[in-house]
């Protein structure tokens, strides 16, 4: 029984032997070949099979680099666009723009043709940085204008491009008189001393105890910062 195991062994490697060595590749294992065929030599590897026809004399061959593509030719570089200077807008000059950014109770800045405009609010001077209700007219003018169509009259510009101006939303309402109607701003008689519809708002607001105006002897923003100096 052993005896036939064994000559049925013979039977099954014999053959696999004898393909192992096949013309043009090897059938159980391949040389590595730089050509894409598998013919046993491409890279020199003969030593291990010196008998197969593929080899040169039993030398082995040099390896073949086979050619790379061209690359492709860079597109010219374009030549670089002149910066714009930003546009200056003057007095009376109407823009339309959205709010990117509200800065505190009284300044926004409005993308106009691509270029941010900071603006700060005609006729009003809402709380100073740690003032009473601060915060709370930064909110409440965020809640007005973040992302909404706003049409802003320039007043006066200022310097590095910005500018007072009125500013109004698409229904017509004005951001100044809404924060003085609110209580979260004062009514700045400097900026605008002959705004009457202004000086009435802060009116009602004070008698209605609005906002700033519910508190007692609430602190102007230019008092205060003349205190702030003072210190």
């Amino acid at each position: 029984m052993r005896h036939l195991v064994l000559a049925v062994l013979l039977d099954l490697l014999l053959p696999l032997a004898a393909l192992t060595h096949q013309a043009g590749c090897h059938w159980i294992h391949s040389c590595p070949s730089d050509r894409g065929n598998y013919v046993c030599g491409d890279l020199g590897y003969c030593d291990e099979c010196p008998e197969n026809p593929f080899c040169q004399a039993g030398q082995s061959r040099q390896a073949v680099t086979l050619p790379h593509a061209p690359a492709p030719p860079e597109a010219p570089p374009l030549p670089a666009a002149d910066p714009q200077p930003p546009k200056v807008l003057t007095t009376d000059a109407a823009i339309t723009g959205t709010p990117v950014a509200i800065v505190d109770g009284e300044t926004l800045e409005v993308v106009y043709e691509g270029t941010r405009v900071r603006v700060r609010l005609y006729g009003i001077e809402a709380p100073e940085k740690h003032q009473a209700f601060c915060r709370r007219a930064k909110r409440y003018l965020r809640t007005l204008a973040w992302q909404q169509e706003v049409t802003v009259t320039v007043r006066a510009p200022e310097r590095d491009g910005r500018v007072v101006g009125e500013v109004h939303l698409a229904d017509g309402r004005n951001l100044s008189q809404e924060l003085v109607k609110a209580g979260l701003a004062w009514h700045d008689v400097q900026d605008a001393p002959q705004d009457t519809v202004l000086q009435q708002l802060q009116a009602e607001a004070q008698a209605a105890k609005r906002g700033l105006w519910s508190v007692p002897h609430p602190v102007p923003p230019w008092a205060f910062q003349r205190e702030q100096v003072a210190r």
